[in-house]
């Protein structure tokens, strides 16, 4: 499978849907279906969007781990496509890092968003 070519169909939601099957990982494609729900997405635009996502936010060391499980991979294409929703779905599961620069307070605390919540 190459990357390329699943990306440039996921505009067909069918596609998408048997691109994240054919990883042979379900857990990822219900982690994809509950992000979809949340942010009104189809399943190919979360996954396009996932991938671009990965292209321009990822640091140093999780472009490295691409790197890493791509030699070891026996079909790239689809450990590329794992590798990077797998990454997006990890930031959009995250509960919101507290700001304590912006001034933010944590709900029911005095803290201010510093975490020195009591």
């Amino acid at each position: 499978m190459q990357l390329g070519e699943i990306i440039r169909g996921f505009n067909d939601e069918a596609y998408a849907a048997e691109a994240l099957v054919a990883c042979g990982d379900i857990v990822l494609l219900a982690r994809v279906d509950a992000m979809t729900i949340r942010f009104g997405e189809s399943v190919g635009e979360y996954a396009s969007g996932a991938v671009r996502r990965f292209a321009n936010l990822a640091g140093s060391e999780d472009w490295l781990g691409l790197m890493n499980m791509l030699e070891r991979a026996t079909d790239p294409g689809a450990g590329c496509l794992t590798y990077m929703v797998g990454w997006s779905l990890k930031q959009d599961e995250a509960p919101p890092a507290a700001h304590a620069d912006t001034g933010h307070s944590h709900a029911g605390c005095t803290c201010g968003g510093s975490g020195g919540c009591s």
